[in-house]
């Protein structure tokens, strides 16, 4: 008799998960729409679960020297099973990562097209969702920490390697409207070549995308594919896009390519990327040459050298995202780097303008070329200059970030602040080199 009643009692069981599912589900706000895949899918499931448990049940009652106690574990364990989808959080981004978090896709889209990635999106929708995340996380962060570890809100800190992360390179923002980046970046395009400018943009990696091995599980690899398949997608233009990822990589098998303890990279990391760069410049000016290591005196040092006023500091950049670190300095900058010098340096002018909503360099170089080249974007344009000026006689460098009165995105309005000067100083060419986790404000780039 059990065995005739076991349908019942798993088409029972079926409509108790579809009617807490259900509940649980309308009562949160925001919440997305109920997709009826999703209701077979669980009324399923519920059901051969419901199954397997009489059927599991039945047996129990034929076969002997079982304890009840198993009972009540099997029991227990398939109620556990239901506290994940008991809340679902409905944050838009979380605070102690940094991130914003996977969104609802539905099976069938807007437009009416099957979404084949339903399975995948729906785990990672979960996952970023499930009740007590955030309190598994913080138990996660704690035993991290045990083993060598230092989490807060901006960065990551591994004390045994003395690597630094920013979480903002950890797990790349997310981009959210990406074509309103291209069609900024194609509009800045457009406005170089109707002056007779071309246009170079030099997207800079994170450390951590660098070395993603020594970031271990903090290093998002799926933000990293969405990441780079829209800068495949912005490559997919006219627009002259440099990303030297796979370049980077390679160097740092040789010598550090990003600072262990900063977020910019080395000037060997920088020297890189300037040679990328110039692979696609000597494309549209083949005279331009550039610059060997040979035409550099080298040296060691310990300390850092990566922004505008170009003095060698004790790890600020660290000091800044984990300041508890200061007075353990000489244990944590243990790594030595090479700083490279050109051996005309004394023939290069430089001169600084760091005014309200001017901050800017011109560098003179008496043997460069005749090219005009104009430089703007962010810091990590300070230790490219160690290079490039030495192609041209005058170099002007415009930067965009930590500009006095200009912040929230108002930095990287450029026609708004610069475009007067960029037709001014009528430049040959422009390089355009930010971070790649700078790409979600060139949404700016053309707004009054």
């Amino acid at each position: 008799d059990f065995m005739k009643k076991r349908y019942f009692i798993a088409l029972g069981l079926t409509l108790w998960v579809l009617y807490i599912t259900h509940h649980g589900w309308m009562g949160y706000k925001n919440a997305p729409a109920f997709d009826p895949m999703l209701l077979i899918i669980i009324s399923v499931l519920s059901y051969l679960a419901g199954l397997k448990i009489t059927s599991y049940l039945a047996d129990f009652k034929n076969l002997q020297h079982k304890s009840r106690i198993e009972i009540i574990f099997l029991a227990i364990f398939f109620i556990f099973l239901f506290i994940p989808m008991s809340k679902i959080s409905q944050d838009a981004k979380s605070e102690t990562e940094n991130r914003y978090l996977a969104k609802y896709k539905p099976l069938i889209t807007k437009e009416g097209q099957l979404n084949l990635s339903f399975g995948k999106d729906f785990e990672n929708w979960f996952n970023d969702r499930f009740a007590m995340r955030k309190e598994l996380n913080y138990l996660n962060a704690r035993l991290k920490a045990l083993n060598g570890v230092k989490t807060n809100k901006t960065g990551v800190y591994f004390t045994r390697s003395k690597w630094m992360f920013l979480k903002s390179g950890l797990i790349k923002p997310e981009i959210k409207t990406p074509q309103e980046v291209i069609k900024q970046f194609s509009l800045f395009n457009d406005f170089c070549n109707k002056h007779n400018i071309k246009l170079y943009v030099l997207i800079i990696p994170s450390s951590p995308t660098v070395y993603k091995n020594y970031a271990s599980s903090f290093y998002d690899e799926n933000s990293e594919t969405n990441l780079v398949e829209f800068i495949n997608e912005l490559q997919d233009t006219n627009i002259k896009i440099i990303y030297p990822l796979k370049e980077l990589r390679n160097a740092a098998k040789k010598d550090f390519v990003f600072f262990k303890t900063d977020w910019h990279w080395t000037e060997y990391g920088a020297y890189t990327g300037y040679r990328a760069l110039f692979n696609e410049i000597q494309k549209d000016f083949p005279e331009l040459k550039p610059v060997s290591l040979n035409e550099y005196k080298s040296t060691i040092s310990n300390k850092i050298r990566s922004d505008w006023n170009r003095d060698f500091h004790e790890g600020e950049m660290i000091m800044f995202v984990f300041p508890e670190l200061k007075n353990n300095l000489d244990k944590v900058l243990d790594t030595e780097y090479t700083y490279y010098t050109n051996k005309n340096e004394k023939l290069l002018n430089i001169r600084i303008t760091d005014k309200v909503k001017n901050k800017q360099k011109n560098f003179y170089y008496p043997y460069g070329s005749n090219l005009k080249a104009l430089e703007i974007g962010t810091s990590m344009n300070e230790n490219l200059t160690q290079f490039t000026p030495y192609n041209f006689k005058h170099l002007k460098y415009i930067r965009l970030n930590n500009v006095k009165d200009l912040k929230n995105g108002e930095e990287y309005k450029i026609m708004k602040y610069y475009r007067k000067r960029i037709l001014n100083y009528k430049p040959n060419l422009i390089i355009f080199c930010i971070t790649e986790t700078n790409l979600g404000a060139i949404t700016n780039l053309f707004k009054e």
